[in-house]
């Protein structure tokens, strides 16, 4: 009979797929050979050190916070290589997958590293030929719209997906570095969307959704992005704020949204709706640095949204 607590290493280190081990203290506690792969980094440089020092590009408030949450119970945490470049080098695009694990009494975080640089570099030469392909017919400069739509567009809502979002956040942050102005960042999350999606069914849900898209795209500016983040959830960013009155103006508008009452195929449904926001360079001087924050202030928001429900049940 295998006896698995010897052969989980050999096992581990068998996969095409960087893991860590860590303690509670971020303290690194299992490297496996394609870590080594992938950072350049020998197992014994690693162990025992916190992450911080061995991974430094971790060492940002949205991989602590990932911690904190993942290890106070909360769900899985994921982390893209699109949102979240050189997590632990320059030339190698990851992304990143953080789960809790509890053995009796002992708790540990299990990251696992899957490497999609190939599937970047891959994706770029497509990009390379199609833009050659359009050069030699204007047919397809065409047909190169539709696909650049499809690309950058959530297609459920019609608002920007993450890809846009990421392009146009890394033109307007440099813009924003460059003319020392502000740039705003809202999250906003569609509160008990899933109690609408079980009560009404998710062709409900998807209506309700793109009448949100439509009701926050008509509360900004032109010249705002607005961006379906996940299910649920938008990022709308805001270039070229000149005072915290144009956001609050802004907010203003969508701040209304919050007690609307939608009629839609015959019923009312009342939107409710929790908000964070944050502001380059008084927030963080990064995309995912100023994301963190807003969601971090959303989450807040929604929780104590949840409690005076609750208090009215």
């Amino acid at each position: 009979m295998i006896e698995m607590d010897s052969f989980l290493p050999s096992i581990l280190s068998c996969i095409n797929e960087g893991i860590v081990i860590m303690t509670t203290d971020r303290t690194i506690a299992y490297w496996n050979p394609f870590m080594e792969e992938l950072t350049g980094r020998k197992q014994e440089d690693a162990l025992g050190l916190n992450v911080d020092n061995v991974l430094p590009n971790l060492d940002k408030p949205f991989f602590h916070q990932a911690v904190d949450r993942v290890l106070g119970g909360g769900s899985p945490a994921f982390f893209s290589a699109a949102m979240h470049r050189r997590m632990i080098s320059d030339t190698h695009k990851v992304n990143m997958k953080m789960n809790r694990v509890i053995d009796g009494e002992q708790t540990a975080l299990l990251l696992e590293f899957i490497d999609v640089t190939n599937q970047f570099h891959r994706i770029s030469q497509l990009r390379d030929f199609v833009r050659q392909l359009s050069r030699l017919n204007s047919e397809l400069k065409q047909k190169e719209k539709v696909i650049e739509k499809l690309a950058y567009y959530d297609t459920l809502t019609g608002v920007a997906n993450r890809a846009l979002f990421e392009k146009f956040a890394d033109k307007y942050l440099n813009l924003a570095k460059r003319t020392k102005s502000m740039l705003g960042l809202m999250f906003v999350d569609v509160n008990e969307f899933k109690l609408i999606n079980d009560t009404y069914g998710h062709h409900m849900g998807d209506k309700i959704m793109m009448r949100v898209a439509a009701f926050l795209t008509e509360s900004t500016r032109k010249s705002d992005i607005v961006c379906r983040y996940g299910g649920d959830e938008f990022l709308i960013l805001l270039p070229d704020l000149q005072s915290f009155e144009d956001y609050r103006q802004i907010a203003g508008r969508i701040d209304a949204l919050k007690k609307k009452k939608i009629i839609q195929d015959g019923h009312t449904i009342g939107l409710s709706l929790s908000i964070g926001a944050s502001f380059y360079p008084n927030d963080g001087t990064t995309i995912e640095e100023l994301v963190a924050k807003a969601d971090g202030l959303m989450y807040i928001q929604k929780h104590r949204s949840r409690m005076e429900m609750k208090k009215h049940l």
